[in-house]
């Protein structure tokens, strides 16, 4: 008896080892600030998240290092400044001015590293100081706010982030209209993540901080699409902010589902020192699997700088999908060169949630969209502003 309950207690510990790891393998995975960190490419991704002071008011001289926030409200980022009945109608919300501070040590290894501070969006206006140091200021509180921190940082000793934060009524930035106007709230706060990106003096660029038009980053598109063969378009931009001329190449990897190579290319460039540039390259996929609505297959594309060396200098991953769309008149939306079988009718889906309104983290996102897409049978599911994006079957 006793060698049967020790088998039956041994298959059920291999099963819940086993379920465990299935369901592991299955939890969807977020960005950080827009990308995914691959090892060993130099380019570290640290959440700034915990440990914020905030206060809601009016104050002079909060930027300041020195000032004494030891009596503020101690909180972790995202933070929508307070939390409101689940029938927050009547614009029951707080709008005005609200101050956020973090002191942290930063850590030896970022020495000699290019440091960005990106918060992944700050509802209103905002203004971000480093030790006292005005290093951004933003209008609009549906894009990121990121500064480039490197030469504001004291090494071995407390530093100081502070944030001032207005979401006031205020026409100079969309949506322009005052609340009480609208449809949904503007709601307030650091309301998404904050990460300190930390990479070499070679780098990717981040778009949204560079503030080119139609470039920055690296930009994705699409050539020649069909079920045979498709064309990946690549457009990087790398700056140098080294003292020396770099001279390397840029390589992608495109991986399928089941983390398969399907093919890689790469470009020889070179880049001034204090400069950057653009590098164009085109990859063809043999009989890609495409994507749409009812089957969102997504590729991972790896990217990498080496030097001359082939040492990887920068890199990380992103996940795309392979498709063209297309308006053609009165013959409608064609999707990967066919007429899509479906009306385009949606909805907009506001970000707000009770209680703690705009203030949530990727998984409560990607639940309220599955939830909306479940009950209202939609094909995809797009935020209504330009933050998110979520698209699903």
């Amino acid at each position: 008896m006793k060698k049967v309950t020790h088998y039956i207690y041994s298959i059920a510990c291999c099963l819940i080892i086993f379920l465990t790891q299935q369901s592991f393998a299955s939890q969807p995975e977020y960005s950080t600030a827009g990308f995914f960190e691959l090892p060993n490419t130099g380019r570290t991704v640290y959440s700034m998240n915990p440990a914020w002071r905030m206060y809601k008011d009016h104050l002079e001289g909060a930027e300041q290092p020195d000032f004494n926030d030891k009596e503020w409200d101690l909180i972790s980022l995202p933070d929508g400044i307070e939390y409101v009945p689940s029938e927050a109608s009547g614009c029951v919300n707080y709008q005005g001015e609200v101050w956020y501070r973090k002191h942290f040590t930063p850590e030896e290894t970022w020495k000699g590293k290019q440091l960005f501070l990106h918060f992944e969006a700050i509802m209103g206006k905002a203004k971000v100081w480093i030790n006292g140091t005005l290093v951004n200021e933003h209008y609009g509180g549906f894009l990121p706010v990121i500064a480039n921190v490197t030469e504001y940082l004291n090494y071995e000793e407390d530093n100081v982030i502070a944030v001032w934060a207005d979401n006031s009524n205020d026409p100079s930035y969309p949506p322009g209209k005052p609340q009480d106007m609208l449809d949904f709230t503007y709601s307030g706060g650091i309301y998404r993540d904050c990460w300190m990106i930390v990479h070499n003096n070679v780098f990717i660029t981040d778009p949204n901080y560079e503030n080119e038009t139609a470039g920055g980053g690296l930009f994705v598109s699409f050539g020649h699409i069909s079920q045979s063969q498709s064309e990946i378009r690549l457009d990087a931009h790398v700056r140098n902010s080294s003292n020396t001329y770099f001279s390397g190449k840029i390589e992608y990897q495109l991986f399928d589902k089941d983390n398969r190579r399907v093919c890689q290319a790469s470009k020889a460039f070179s880049v001034s020192k204090g400069k950057a540039r653009n590098t164009s390259l085109t990859i063809k996929v043999e009989k890609p699997e495409l994507w749409e609505p009812d089957s969102p297959y997504l590729y991972q594309l790896h990217v990498l700088l080496k030097d001359k060396s082939g040492h990887i200098v920068d890199g990380y991953r992103r996940r795309i999908g392979i498709r063209s769309i297309e308006f053609k008149g009165k013959d409608g939306f064609w999707l990967n060169g066919k007429p899509y079988p479906y009306p385009l009718i949606g909805a907009n889906r506001h970000q707000d949630f009770a209680i703690s309104q705009i203030a949530f983290i990727g998984e409560m996102q990607r639940n309220c969209a599955m939830q909306v897409s479940g009950s209202s049978a939609m094909h995809t599911i797009r935020r209504f502003l330009p933050l998110w994006m979520l698209a699903m079957s």
